[in-house]
């Protein structure tokens, strides 16, 4: 089993609570499921295998293309023309680098153990830091478990030009790993 799963079939079942703030006023809160999917894969002229992620939300379908070069796992947006997220594996305390192209880092914090729902995942890795442009930035608090998977992840986007934000705190609920 690979510690970064990216096989077609794994899947991953998510509760996502988004907070909606515009300005200073609190909308409230939804709840709702996203379902992440490895459907396939895709070899590119330059010879690189990117799995194909598909994101179920409610109404609609998103996807990434997933791929590793070196140490590093890259998430590229459904059209390939930038990067969604990053991550430099394996992990190690206080490393750090970019998680999209702009300002700002990600640091590995270190292993701990994290509930999530009703589960415990012992010597999982917190992720955090911010990232993204000036108009445009937000703060990103991610736990990651070896052999599994993204288990939480909560971003809080700020930034001049952000009128309205969804604040996204996502908890695993399931998941199947082939």
């Amino acid at each position: 089993m690979n510690v970064f799963p990216n096989t077609i079939g794994d899947s991953w079942h998510y509760m996502v609570k988004d907070t909606t703030i515009q300005g200073t006023q609190d909308s409230g809160s939804i709840q709702y499921n996203v379902d992440v999917l490895i459907v396939d894969t895709v070899k590119w002229p330059i010879g690189i295998t990117a799995a194909i992620w598909q994101f179920k939300y409610p109404g609609w379908i998103d996807s990434n293309f997933v791929f590793q070069t070196g140490d590093t796992f890259r998430f590229m947006d459904r059209t390939n023309s930038y990067i969604v997220r990053q991550y430099i594996m394996p992990f190690v305390t206080g490393s750090s680098w970019p998680y999209v192209t702009g300002i700002g880092n990600v640091t590995t914090i270190g292993q701990g153990d994290i509930n999530v729902g009703n589960n415990v995942f012992t010597n999982s890795w917190q992720i955090y830091g911010d990232a993204g442009m000036p108009d445009a930035s937000f703060t990103i608090d991610q736990w990651f478990k070896d052999n599994i998977g993204f288990i939480k992840l909560y971003l809080n986007p700020s930034g001049e030009l952000i009128i309205t934000k969804h604040i996204q705190d996502w908890s695993l609920i399931s998941y199947e790993l082939k």
